[in-house]
């Protein structure tokens, strides 16, 4: 099934209109989209590496994420993808909004949790993650100079991690 996103105008806002996921983006106009990173107690952060089979960005390191679609909030998008891509049940009460920014044609809400998760437990979704690993600050910070992560992804978040870490 067809994903339908609502478009948002320039300053992050819905417009009336909607697109399906793949279509091109009109000018002018972005589609929302949500990611969390997970943190442990050891501050390492759970990455996952995108399918081989993905049409942007195939092979890459990422956070878990996705984009909105129509009728759903940043925090339900990335309830459904963590579950969908990994699995995993996050701790609702425990998610942080960190930053929302525009990179591109999208607006990203960027969120921030705390949570223990055993690798055993992940069940990947093998049509969009190949693997998944806990990753120190420094170790994600070499796959991103390296150029293996997301590309607009790292560079917005990466203060607020450290910031979230001296909490």
């Amino acid at each position: 099934m067809t994903e339908i996103w609502d478009l948002l105008d320039e300053n992050g806002n819905e417009t009336d209109e909607i697109m399906q996921a793949g279509e091109p983006i009109p000018e002018g106009r972005y589609h929302k989209g949500a990611d969390v990173w997970i943190v442990n107690s050891k501050n390492q952060i759970l990455i996952q590496k995108r399918s081989p089979n993905k049409r942007l960005s195939p092979n890459v390191w990422a956070m878990t994420g996705g984009s909105v679609i129509k009728g759903e909030t940043s925090l339900q998008t990335i309830q459904r993808e963590t579950l969908e891509e990994l699995g995993i049940h996050l701790n609702c009460q425990d998610l942080q909004l960190i930053t929302t920014y525009q990179t591109g044609d999208v607006w990203l809400d960027e969120y921030i949790i705390k949570q223990e998760i055993d690798l055993q437990d992940i069940v990947i979704q093998k049509e969009e993650v190949s693997d998944v690993k806990w990753a120190t600050y420094e170790e994600v910070e070499q796959i991103f100079e390296s150029g293996q992560f997301l590309k607009n992804r790292w560079e917005f978040v990466r203060s607020f991690i450290k910031d979230f870490w001296k909490n």
